[in-house]
């Protein structure tokens, strides 16, 4: 009976392996699924979607994905998802998302022409076409019915805002410079153009244009600031035309005002001290050239500044909002205690000569002055200063004109007991021209040169307060003659 029984097993064995099915299954399409948004609800979203999809297959493995918006015109990938910017034609707008699944049991040839256009290859040769031999991914069958997914697309307004520490002082002259960040939840991309207006909103004709890069302007007379009280107003429009919310500068209900020049000369308060200094010099304003600049312009710099904040009344940009300002003047009369606004000067006075603007400077200088790296030597006639400035220059201390001067008046230090200390000898460019020396002292070495002409003389530099040293009663003659021997002024 054993025997019998091995005989029948092994019989059994033998048919089994030699008989072909009846009915042999091909193989089998992958399927293909679409996973819904984070929050499953896709009535409204936003045109940036991040989209996940997987694919399974029974008899296989999943290659990649063929992926569409139309469901005609196919791209190919292997990855499961992706962040797609879906463009905007309207307020709102659908898309509809396709995607199938492809397995891995290709033909080995490489398919030009396949329902959903040509397999991917590699382009070895950069020719833009497939050549015998450049590796293939060899695509087998594709989910017949792929899975799609509408999404509805709300338009969402752009938002627009000043950019930080870009406030309009509170009173600025004809030129105020505006800067701005603008965004969009469907894609900063969205944004069509920004549009500014002048103290009017009502009017559509007060609204004025600016291309989508441009979100940095400065305005000047002929583009509407006027005398007296003013606001900016900005906002963003999509490509869909929806508008951003208006933002205002200032930012409150309140106004920045606006001064036009009244003469061609601008005085730089540039001075701490609470003196008499400001009236000093506007009252030899108001009698320079037979009161030619009377009621000069006066451009405070100083108010407000500390070691760590500038002043209060400077624009937030020297360049170009303080160049520009300083070129509605022909001439400036910059005065300063022994803290000048250094930086300042440095960006905005040598581009001011370019343009033929004309410089009377007095400052006394510390040591921030004689950096070798940069410092009152960008901008003023002399290549250097002395490293050991004068202390204490006494009362009665006389200032001369140079040899290669000459006609210009005695200065005297005056005798108001108030200290004048860091006064430096000058050391002229080559092609300057000494103004001013001190006389001879025990204090000091030999004559400091203290005054210097630029070769153009456009720019006439005193290392001395000029105020403090009018013990003649010399100094509203000395501007005179500068104005009309050295600017040309008649």
């Amino acid at each position: 009976m054993r025997i019998l029984f091995i005989t029948l097993a092994v019989a059994a064995l033998l048919a089994a392996c030699t008989e072909a099915p009846n009915d042999p299954r091909g193989n089998i399409p992958p399927e293909t699924y679409l996973s819904l948004s984070p929050d499953g609800d896709l009535r409204t979203t936003t045109s940036r979607q991040h989209i996940h999809w997987w694919g399974d297959d029974p008899d296989g493995f999943i290659a990649g994905y063929l992926i569409s918006f139309d469901n005609a015109e196919w791209t190919f990938t292997t990855r499961n998802d992706s962040v797609f910017a879906l463009s905007l034609s309207g307020s709102d707008t659908t898309y509809s998302f396709y995607v199938r699944a492809v397995d891995d049991q290709g033909n080995g040839v490489w398919d030009s022409d396949g329902p959903y256009g040509a397999e991917p290859f590699t382009d070895s040769n950069g020719n833009a076409s497939y050549d015998q031999g450049e590796p293939f991914i060899d695509l087998g069958l594709a989910d017949p019915t792929p899975a799609d997914l509408r999404y509805p697309i709300q338009n969402s307004p752009p938002v627009v805002r000043f950019s930080q520490g870009s406030d309009v002082p509170e009173t600025t002259f004809t030129v105020a410079t505006f800067s701005w960040i603008g965004t969009d939840l469907d894609g900063d991309e969205t944004i069509r153009e920004y549009q500014y207006a002048l103290n009017d909103t009502l009017s559509p004709a007060a609204w004025k244009s600016l291309p989508r890069s441009t979100t940095f302007i400065t305005l000047h007379a002929g583009d509407g600031l006027r005398e007296g009280n003013n606001v900016f107003y900005l906002r963003a429009v999509d490509i869909a035309g929806s508008l951003s919310r208006i933002a205002r500068m200032p930012d409150t209900s309140g106004t920045w005002y606006v001064k036009e020049p009244k003469t061609e000369l601008l005085i730089v308060d540039d001075y701490g001290p609470a003196d008499a200094s400001a009236a000093f010099y506007n009252s030899i304003a108001d009698t320079l050239m037979g009161g030619r600049f009377a009621g000069a312009d006066i451009f405070d710099i100083k108010t407000g500044a500390s070691s760590t904040a500038r002043g209060k009344y400077l624009p937030p940009y020297t360049n170009p909002t303080f160049i520009e300002t300083l070129k509605l003047f022909k001439y400036v009369l910059w005065y300063t205690d022994n803290d000048p606004t250094i930086d300042v000067a440095q960006v905005a006075l040598p581009e001011y000569q370019r343009s033929g603007g004309k410089i009377l400077y007095t400052a006394a200088f510390p040591e921030s002055a004689i950096d070798p790296r940069g410092g009152i030597t960008d901008y003023a006639p002399i290549d250097s200063l002395s490293p050991n400035p004068i202390l204490f220059v006494p009362s009665g201390t006389q200032a001369e004109a140079a040899a290669e001067s000459p006609g210009y008046p005695t200065l005297v230090r005056d005798n108001n007991g108030v200290p004048v200390a860091f006064i430096r000898d000058m050391y002229r460019k080559i092609n300057a021209r000494n103004l001013y020396r001190f006389q001879e002292s025990t204090r000091w070495t030999g004559q400091p040169v203290v005054a210097v002409r630029s070769g153009d003389s456009r720019f006439i530099l005193f290392g001395i307060p000029l105020h403090r040293f009018n013990g003649s009663g010399k100094v509203g003659e000395l501007i005179h003659l500068i104005f009309r021997n050295e600017f040309g002024v008649q």
